[in-house]
């Protein structure tokens, strides 16, 4: 029997890179994965892997900045499989149009223009809680679940990128004390912070600001380290984060 066989999973941002990995990972572990994200045409290539690799999965087309299309997402996953086992809260990344130069890279905090700086957490922070907001009753009524919240390297060290920066770590942040407020329910809630990573967005990026031979990691990793949370962490281990980066 494979280690989540019978669990079904929501994986946000799984149109492709990171989220396309994870939803793999976990259907490959015999989840069945919902694949949200925008775009259609990126989510039937993500089901489309999954199912040739033997796995099972659906996929849901929402903009989950959005509260109204996050319950209706939840609505439909639970009348379509009774029960939200997973949430792996992936969804988010540093727009181009803000971050779309040397210059704007290292945008001062105090230089924020408000409708950039709102724009941002709503994509990285917002996401992950409206998400969280709406699949954690769930879990509470079946007294468990587990969850795990895509960080940042940006978000655990001191970093120029400042929205983006900011918002990762409130996803550390929320992410404690999610753990710490749910736990009595047999729910736990981590987080993986991964370094610079090897996706079609950041490729985009390092071209945009000059920086195409930079070193990066692979995807796959933060897909592992999802893997190791939900099916080899010990039972007592939430409100923790995976530093998939080094400082040496």
């Amino acid at each position: 029997m494979k280690r989540l066989e019978n669990k079904t999973a929501i994986v946000t941002g799984a149109g492709k890179g990171i989220g396309r990995e994870i939803a793999l990972a976990l259907a490959a572990e015999g989840a069945y994965v919902y694949s949200i994200a925008r775009t259609e045409a990126d989510l039937k290539e993500t089901l489309s892997q999954i199912e040739a690799a033997g796995g099972q999965g659906a996929y849901y087309c929402a903009d989950l900045t959005k509260e109204k299309e996050v319950t209706e997402m939840v609505a439909c996953v639970l009348a379509k499989r009774q029960a939200i086992h997973i949430l792996i809260n992936n969804a988010g990344g540093y727009p181009q149009e803000i971050y779309k130069d040397r210059d704007t890279q290292a945008i001062k905090l105090w230089e924020w223009p408000m409708e950039q700086w709102q724009q941002i957490l709503k994509t990285n922070l917002n996401i992950p809680f409206l998400c969280m907001k709406h699949v954690i009753p769930e879990m509470i009524k079946a007294r468990a679940g587990e969850i795990v919240n895509i960080s940042s390297r940006m978000g655990r060290i001191a970093s120029q990128m400042g929205g983006y920066a900011v918002a990762k770590g409130g996803i550390v942040t929320m992410t404690k004390t999610a753990a710490i407020q749910t736990q009595e329910y047999g729910i736990r809630v981590n987080a993986v912070a991964p370094g610079i990573l090897d996706t079609p967005g950041q490729r985009a990026y390092n071209h945009s600001v000059g920086q195409d031979g930079v070193a990066m990691g692979s995807a796959d990793s933060v897909a592992r380290a999802c893997v190791y949370l939900l099916c080899d962490a010990p039972p007592v281990m939430t409100g923790q984060v995976l530093d998939l980066f080094t400082t040496l």
